[in-house]
């Protein structure tokens, strides 16, 4: 590692006594590349940067490895959290349709998209560059690309299409060198799994819950089987221990039982690289296991570090503002969930479902009952009876599961409801 970074060293003094640009930028690029490997975010972005400029002044804005630069500058930024400067440097350069020379930058506008929580923009653009490139050769590019997409197929709640890109890519890892970079799209493949999962036992499908936990199984199986483990400790893969603990939580979450410990690993992991979206996403979870488990006060101080680590990350700050709510966690504005048609099954009636939703808003059986105009012990007993038809032991899981199935998905009430 460090013979490596003085070999960079010394090419990049050789590159600007002999006035050689296009040499410059790709050193450049090689050195931002091992810095985002090696975690070093913001020295990342100051290489890719110094590449930058020194491609403007030389008037290769349109050059390739112009566009491998913005795209490292813009990786660099995003994983410290810094989502409104990473769409500064590559907005201007997105606004049109993407091209051949300039897709790469256009994959990162998918991801700064999302990040802004404009799904639908980002799934229209990532459908542009598919229908531009089709496959991509270089695995390390495809596996940039995959993962991207994965994130965005999860993040719009669409598990299976994440799931498929992974088991593609996975298929390609097997006998590549490229495998010990490829923690993070399987761990992607784990939380579709989880999610699939969770989506099942909402509703009390177990046959579709074991095909997940099936199919998790055989993706574990498969990366134990790998030539290179791509979970294992690395210098040159510094994210490694972070995404083998993410991993590892994400299998328990689809095996049924969160374990509070093991999220607890994983936020830790990734906040000792100062990565905060992912931290911010483990902490998500993290709370959630504590809640299951009753532990409010704990889960509170996780909800809270979260949503500071989430910042600008719309789609996960989201959840864990709904999240916040459900558990009547004092946090910041409650987001609300998208209509659309609720499923039966649960036997609730109206009033019940009514009920359901003020209980998922955050509001306790006395605000429930002057929303309602009834006595807090009438809200009580319909309280007890949702919990009871849906087979749950707390309001925060029963919140939870509604909104999983689509039962919060009509218009909540806005009389009396509280801004937390």
């Amino acid at each position: 590692m460090d013979e490596g970074f003085a070999v960079l060293r010394r090419c990049r003094a050789l590159t600007g006594s002999a006035g050689d640009s296009e040499a410059g930028i790709l050193i450049d690029i090689y050195e931002s590349d091992a810095l985002l490997k090696t975690a070093r975010f913001a020295d990342a972005a100051g290489a890719a940067r110094r590449g930058l400029q020194e491609a403007r002044q030389a008037g290769l804005e349109d050059f390739w490895n112009t566009a491998i630069l913005t795209a490292n500058a813009a990786e660099a930024l995003v994983a410290q959290g810094r989502t409104a400067e990473a769409g500064e440097l590559v907005d201007p350069l997105t606004e049109e349709t993407p091209t051949a020379d300039h897709w790469l930058v256009h994959l990162y506008r998918v991801e700064i998209d999302l990040l802004r929580g404009d799904i639908e923009a980002a799934g229209r653009r990532q459908q542009q560059i598919r229908d531009l490139i089709g496959h991509v050769a270089n695995f390390d590019r495809s596996r940039e690309a995959a993962q991207r997409t994965a994130d965005l197929a999860l993040w719009a709640k669409r598990p299976d299409e994440a799931l498929a890109v992974v088991q593609q890519t996975a298929a390609q890892i097997e006998g590549s060198q490229w495998g010990i970079f490829c923690g993070r799209p399987l761990t992607a493949g784990m939380r579709a799994c989880a999610d699939l999962a969770e989506l099942a036992r909402a509703h009390r499908d177990e046959s579709a819950a074991e095909a997940a936990e099936a199919v998790g199984d055989a993706l574990a199986a498969a990366a134990a089987e790998m030539t290179i483990n791509p979970f294992a400790d690395h210098r040159f893969v510094a994210a490694a221990a972070a995404e083998r603990a993410t991993w590892d939580a994400e299998r328990a979450r689809l095996a049924g039982c969160s374990d509070p410990v093991a999220w607890s690993a994983a936020v830790k992991a990734w906040a000792d690289l100062r990565w905060p979206h992912r931290a911010g996403y483990a902490g998500w979870r993290h709370a959630e296991a504590l809640l299951d488990e009753g532990r409010t006060r704990e889960a509170a101080a996780a909800l809270r570090a979260a949503a500071e680590a989430a910042e600008g990350h719309a789609p996960l700050l989201a959840e864990i503002r709904k999240l916040a709510r459900r558990a009547r966690i004092p946090l910041g504005a409650v987001c609300r969930p998208a209509p659309g048609t609720a499923p039966a099954g649960y036997g609730l009636t109206d009033r019940e479902l009514v009920v359901l939703r003020l209980l998922a808003a955050g509001l306790t059986n006395a605000q429930i009952g002057a929303e309602l105009f009834i006595s807090p012990k009438t809200a009580s007993v319909h309280v007890t009876g949702i919990l009871r038809k849906l087979g749950v032991s707390g309001r925060v899981q029963a919140a939870a599961l509604a909104e999983r199935v689509g039962l919060l998905n009509d218009e909540q009430p806005e009389a009396g409801q509280q801004q937390i």
